[in-house]
């Protein structure tokens, strides 16, 4: 599947800011659902966007966010040996310290200094 923000609004023609926001909330409600579901989402954003435009006659005021999969798990010891290691492996994420501030921008916030 395709998400697509819709980046002005329909009642005024005024800029909708918050379009991206909005595509993102919604796919973590799709994300939950799914899971309850016994399903997986994984979001893309390597995708063809003028490809998908195209192919989907999307009209210009909307814009391809993400291609969405969307399906059951499958047994990762059948994928090819460089995803499987990519799947195996430990995740590395940011440190919350790099990316929470209070006060300015880099002051990293005493909550997360534990």
């Amino acid at each position: 599947m395709l998400s697509v923000a819709k980046l002005y609004f329909e009642k005024n023609g005024n800029e909708n800011r918050h379009a991206f926001h909005d595509v993102g909330a919604a796919t973590s409600l799709l994300a939950i659902q799914a899971t309850s579901l016994g399903l997986f989402i994984h979001q893309m954003a390597g995708f063809d966007v003028p490809g998908a435009r195209e192919l989907y006659n999307i009209p210009e005021g909307y814009e391809p966010v993400a291609a969405i999969a969307v399906g059951y798990p499958g047994d990762p010891k059948a994928l090819p040996e460089q995803y499987q290691q990519r799947q195996f492996s430990p995740r590395q994420r940011k440190s919350i310290e790099t990316f929470v501030f209070t006060g300015s921008w880099g002051q990293t916030s005493p909550v997360v200094k534990y």
